[in-house]
């Protein structure tokens, strides 16, 4: 690692670490008070395949985990939003709520992006890989009546490694069925800058020229629309199943590209989970 590397990830580590203090410090004057030590440990059978690419679908093992310390939750995928209570949508990562105004609220988090392998695929044959980064994200939400819930999102590469500037909206809708189990409906539309786009969508003309292969260079835009439904039940005071199924479907320039092997995706998974709440 050179040293401008390491200033550079110095200098970035800094910022989000002083992001996420400033954020607490506001929360202290802001949000309602959050004590407690909870965590989640569980696990989901997944199936799923990706949008970019020739792999097939896949059947796997996703670990769910979720900790959670005064104001900071740290978690991956889907077990971040057990720990919440209501409607609260919590991303993955390690996240902090900045604000909770009745039923605004202004959160933020920051996760690492896994990238892109491009070796043993047809599709991306020739083509460098997408390194892992870190993402920053900000978000808005609100409660829109007693079972609606709408937010607004803007996720940022800190590492300047090509994933760029993304930006989301969505709508929720939760049903309880009972005391203890209930089900979330969802629908989003995602946007990306031109770099995002050329990074995991687009072949560069010097990929191009060095692969044999026509360049695509999208611009900035609307890239995909999804749709979701989940079932979560909470089987005794400690455990808790979740399920649910999901599909999602790119948009415009990133539809287009020759890199895309399925323009719409299916996935599923069913889980269960051991939580401990104080």
């Amino acid at each position: 690692m050179t040293p401008v590397t390491r200033r550079r990830l110095s200098h970035v580590a800094g910022a989000a670490c002083a992001v996420l203090a400033a954020g607490a410090a506001l929360a202290d004057e802001t949000a309602a008070p959050q004590t407690g030590r909870d965590y989640v440990v569980g696990g989901a059978i997944v199936s799923s395949v990706a949008h970019v690419g020739e792999a097939d679908r896949r059947l796997s093992l996703s670990p769910a985990w979720a900790f959670q310390v005064g104001r900071f939750r740290l978690a991956s995928g889907p077990a971040a939003n057990l720990l919440s209570v209501g409607r609260e949508t919590v991303d993955a990562g390690l996240s902090t709520v900045l604000v909770r105004q009745g039923g605004w609220r202004l959160s933020t988090s920051l996760r690492i992006s896994e990238g892109r392998d491009s070796g043993g695929d047809a599709l991306l044959q020739g083509l460098p890989d997408v390194r892992a980064t870190l993402l920053g994200r900000v978000t808005a939400s609100v409660d829109l009546g007693s079972r609606w819930s709408g937010s607004l999102s803007a996720t940022q590469d800190l590492l300047g490694r090509g994933s760029g500037l993304g930006l989301g909206a969505g709508l929720g809708y939760r049903y309880p069925l009972s005391a203890t189990t209930y089900w979330d409906a969802s629908a989003g539309l995602g946007w990306g800058n031109a770099l995002a786009h050329r990074t995991n969508f687009g072949i560069s003309p010097e990929a191009a020229a060095a692969s044999g292969r026509t360049a695509y260079v999208p611009g900035a835009g609307w890239d995909s629309a999804s749709l979701g439904w989940s079932l979560t039940s909470a089987l005794s005071e400690r455990w808790v199943a979740y399920g649910g199924v999901g599909v999602s479907q790119l948009q415009g320039a990133a539809a287009r590209s020759p890199l895309v092997g399925r323009r719409t995706v299916a996935s599923a998974s069913i889980g269960l989970a051991y939580r401990d709440r104080h």
